[in-house]
């Protein structure tokens, strides 16, 4: 692995809090990431910005040197040839000082109070396994957003569900106090996706107090084609098969329960929470409809090419 210090880098006893951002074949991301993690108001002295290039293949790492090396405070931007987002985060996680780490993915953007929020957070000990409120945003430049992006926007990501009935939250929201770490270990970087459903439900296996804080909002752009609803809903789908065929203890299925369940999704309907969230405005309420419809028949569709029936 191959790291290059970026930037002056000062004492690292004072480092609080190590942001570790991840990222692959994203420059224009990445670019407005650290724009806002730059303006940060928490004391420059006292976080360090951790960049890992993930083996991009374009202009990214170029990207990522040439604005590191404008900023005033602590940056380290390393590389991570084994391609996976959590084999990234666990390189950040090593080369981290602080005693707190935050998790942002590669083209999210932050308000100027989001690192002082997590922080007071963790100091507080309302938890020591903090999500944030993801706000799904429209898309880099995009005055007037399309359906794609008006259903990913509605359905957006609910965080707060997660993390009451799934006992996880996204790495792409997440402040961990480093002890966390230190003893439930890091993300397991054999997972394409679920990484972060793996490493949450070890935390709250372990006991730790996991927390959801609604007033610290991230923003996240929209996805504004097909193309990236399918991919997305490709690679969470993976990530569930993945699971269960890793861990059959920890994800155990229920066949019956399973096969029912699949063969009601095959119908075109939809629960309340569903509904709720696409009949604003009115005029979307089919359109976004058919999307949330035609990506459940494709989740079917890859959950039995895969035998899978959960």
């Amino acid at each position: 692995m191959k790291i290059k210090m970026v930037g002056p880098v000062r004492p690292q006893i004072q480092t609080i809090i190590s942001v570790v951002v991840p990222v692959y074949n994203d420059s224009r991301g990445i670019a407005a990431t650290l724009h806002a993690l730059f303006r940060q108001r928490y004391p420059g002295d006292r976080f360090e910005i951790i960049v890992v290039d993930n083996n991009s293949t374009d202009q990214t790492f170029a990207v990522i040197e040439k604005i590191a090396a404008v900023f005033s405070g602590n940056i380290i931007v390393a590389k991570e040839p084994v391609q996976s987002s959590y084999a990234a985060r666990n390189t950040g996680i090593r080369l981290a000082s602080g005693r707190y780490l935050a998790f942002i993915d590669a083209n999210m953007t932050v308000p100027e109070d989001w690192l002082e929020k997590g922080v007071a957070c963790l100091d507080q000990g309302r938890g020591d396994y903090i999500g944030c409120r993801i706000r799904v945003v429209p898309g880099w430049g995009s005055e007037n957003p399309g359906i794609y992006e008006r259903y990913h926007m509605a359905i957006g990501f609910p965080v707060a569900d997660y993390m009451k009935h799934d006992g996880y939250a996204p790495t792409a929201c997440l402040f961990v106090a480093k002890k966390v770490i230190e003893r439930c270990g890091g993300f397991d970087p054999e997972l394409f996706s679920g990484g972060d459903v793996e490493f949450g439900t070890r935390v709250q296996d372990a006991g730790f107090v996991q927390y959801y804080d609604a007033d610290n909002v991230m923003n996240y752009p929209a996805r504004a084609t097909w193309h990236a609803l399918v991919k997305k809903q490709k690679r969470v789908v993976s990530g569930q098969i993945a699971l269960r065929r890793k861990f059959p203890g920890r994800f155990a299925c229920n066949r019956v329960k399973d096969v029912l369940v699949w063969g009601i999704q095959i119908f075109p309907v939809v629960s309340p929470w569903v509904l709720k969230k696409i009949r604003h405005p009115a005029k979307d309420v089919f359109q976004k409809f058919v999307i949330f419809y035609l990506l459940r028949l494709y989740t079917c569709w890859l959950k039995f090419s895969h035998r899978c029936w959960f």
